[in-house]
């Protein structure tokens, strides 16, 4: 029996508000979007990222609501799909909009088989990105660890050996009278072993793995030892250190020890960074700390910006810098940065490239994060944000 034309009318419009209602449910961005790339249908979270509705959507392309020159990278993906009749899919990390997303591509044929509208899905994947970086990070950490705990004992057993006998030289020669030539060979010798003891250490200290001793650390106390050590470091060759507590920051929930150790690694890099006559400046202030703002902030203008730390803390937090005057870390070295025996000095001098490895892993386990922004020729700043104490 047929039945009557309103009640199929009713039900068509049921199945339509349930489609549409689903369709809102998705909390990705779903366009369809005609040949001209003009949107035909959009969803809530889609309409969101504009301020509008997705009925105000209808009509205009994502590069007119963006209000940009230039057409944003998923619109060039759609263009893809129309001109091959296939899907596809990509992640792009230049959208008018902070963050990495993932962006695919659906065609919709009518009856004859021709592309008539495609439909785009994109999804915000930074969070994603974010800790597959931090897992290749950390199995970077663990290579090394295995290799130091394979190593560093024998090896530091050697330069033990070879420290101890050149120690007892060393005397002689002053007792003996060897020639002024001969001891500062001898003690040329005695510092590069001085420096293969360090790298020793540093390799352990990605062995032993040990978890921190946290406290509540005051700023001020750590920042005053690490300057006046820094001071009067080889290093420093002229250049001004200062130093900075903001009123009202309160004490920091962190190892002191390890603090102090990420906090002078940071000081000792500005200074090699640093030409004389430089400045290096430390600060530490009460921040409100949000993981989502920090990774989705852009730098000035010329700058180059990273984010690093598995850490998703928010809220009361301290944030402590060390900004220089240097020479600036080029763009294409940032992701590489934190990286076990990544070192590109300045002045024929060569670092041991763990220095900034061992810094983000204790800031890490501190529950901490590191941002770095730094202009070429201008300089660099570091910011660690760690938790501050109840």
């Amino acid at each position: 029996m047929a039945q009557p034309a309103d009640e199929l009318f009713e039900r068509v419009a049921g199945a339509r508000r349930e489609w549409m209602a689903c369709f809102d449910a998705i909390t990705d961005w779903v366009f369809v979007k005609a040949r001209d790339l003009s949107i035909m249908k959009a969803n809530r979270a889609a309409a969101s990222i504009f301020g509008r509705i997705p009925q105000q959507l209808i009509g205009h392309t994502c590069q007119e609501l963006f209000q940009t020159d230039e057409m944003p990278a998923d619109e060039a993906v759609v263009l893809q799909t129309f001109q091959t009749g296939q899907p596809q899919s990509v992640d792009v990390d230049t959208m008018p909009v902070p963050g990495e997303f993932h962006v695919a591509t659906y065609p919709l044929r009518d009856e004859s088989g021709h592309v008539v509208a495609v439909v785009e899905y994109v999804r915000d994947v930074t969070e994603q990105k974010a800790m597959q970086r931090q897992l290749l990070q950390s199995a970077r950490l663990a290579a090394v660890g295995e290799l130091a705990a394979g190593v560093a004992h024998n090896f530091g057993n050697i330069l033990m050996g070879v420290g101890g006998s050149l120690e007892v030289m060393l005397l002689m020669a002053e007792k003996e009278g060897f020639s002024p030539r001969i001891v500062e060979r001898m003690q040329m010798m005695h510092r590069e072993l001085m420096r293969g003891d360090n790298i020793v250490k540093r390799l352990l200290s990605f062995a032993r793995g040990s978890a921190p001793s946290t406290r509540p650390v005051s700023p001020s106390e750590v920042m005053e030892g690490v300057v006046t050590l820094c001071q009067a470091h080889p290093l420093s060759k002229g250049a001004k250190v200062t130093w900075c507590v903001d009123e009202g920051t309160p004490d920091i929930l962190a190892d002191p020890s390890q603090l102090r150790e990420v906090l002078m690694n940071l000081v000792l890099n500005a200074l090699q960074a640093t030409s004389k006559g430089g400045s290096v400046w430390l600060n530490a202030r009460a921040e409100e700390c949000d993981p989502d703002l920090e990774r989705a902030q852009k730098p000035p203008q010329g700058a180059s910006r990273l984010v690093v730390g598995s850490s998703t803390f928010r809220g009361r937090g301290v944030s402590l810098t060390v900004a220089d005057t240097g020479c600036g870390i080029p763009e294409e070295d940032m992701p590489r940065i934190f990286m076990p025996f990544f070192s590109r000095r300045l002045g024929g001098t060569q670092g041991t490239g763990l220095g900034l490895c061992v810094s983000l892993n204790m800031v890490d386990v501190m529950g901490g994060r590191i941002c770095i922004e730094s202009t070429v020729g201008q300089g660099t700043t570091f910011t660690i944000r760690l938790p501050a104490a109840a």
